[in-house]
């Protein structure tokens, strides 16, 4: 009965001591609880979003290309008008009349010459007395020109030939350059080419497609130097200018 009566307080003990680890490890697990304590409440500052209302739409890129494409199309057009007004306006126009004789006059401002006659002849000898335009080269009045006109750089003294192209390499883009007719209509040119080339080369007397110019040719002693006054002025300088107005008297 001893044997039986101690075993009864054991079990009871160990019974008391199982309970007591349960309810101790149910309190701690609920204490513990994770959910439990991410529903606690937190305070956290709101973050302030961006005003995105006013903000384009995003387009793909093949949207886009028929557009594109409408406003180049439309742009060539509009170019391609353009041309066409400018092409009825110059057919619009009347002839610029050509004078009686092929008489011409030159002003150069930038040089310091003004109202310089400008034979037509092609002898050496005439531009001992001032300038003078190749015979075979067209007249200002004539649709695409190039009116080819030489000048000494030292010339004679006494005559207008004395340092009628002295300064012509002074002349810059942009520069002017004015011619007369016997018709009192003035041609007003602005310069756009300046180059050096040598005396057999003819080509530079040709006329220019689609361009109505004047040429201005002077000696120079050799490629790129311009102020040696000779004695075998090896190289030609050449100055070219388009014309941009004409005004009939």
């Amino acid at each position: 009965m001893r044997k039986f009566k101690k075993r009864r307080q054991r079990a009871g003990f160990v019974l008391l001591a199982s309970l007591a680890i349960i309810i101790l490890g149910v309190t701690l697990f609920f204490r513990l609880d994770p959910f439990q304590r991410a529903s606690e409440s937190v305070s956290v500052e709101r973050v302030a979003v961006p005003m995105i209302g006013s903000a384009p739409e995003a387009v793909a890129e093949d949207a886009r290309q028929p557009e594109a494409a409408a406003e180049k199309t439309g742009s060539r057009d509009g170019v391609q008008k353009e041309g066409e007004k400018k092409q009825q306006a110059e057919a619009e126009q009347p002839g610029i009349p050509a004078p009686a004789t092929s008489d011409l006059w030159m002003t150069i401002p930038k040089l310091g010459l003004y109202d310089n006659y400008v034979t037509n002849a092609n002898a050496h000898s005439a531009l001992d007395y001032g300038a003078a335009k190749r015979e075979e080269t067209g007249f200002p009045w004539q649709d695409g020109a190039n009116t080819y006109i030489s000048a000494h750089r030292l010339g004679w003294p006494g005559t207008a030939s004395d340092h009628q192209f002295y300064n012509l390499p002074s002349l810059a883009f942009g520069d002017k350059v004015y011619l007369y007719d016997a018709n009192g209509t003035t041609y007003t040119y602005e310069v756009t080419e300046i180059f050096e080339l040598a005396p057999n080369e003819t080509w530079v007397t040709d006329s220019v497609p689609g361009r109505d110019i004047i040429s201005l040719q002077t000696c120079i002693e050799n490629y790129g130097d311009y102020w040696t006054m000779g004695p075998n002025w090896y190289v030609r300088y050449v100055v070219r200018a388009d014309r941009v107005d004409v005004t009939p008297a």
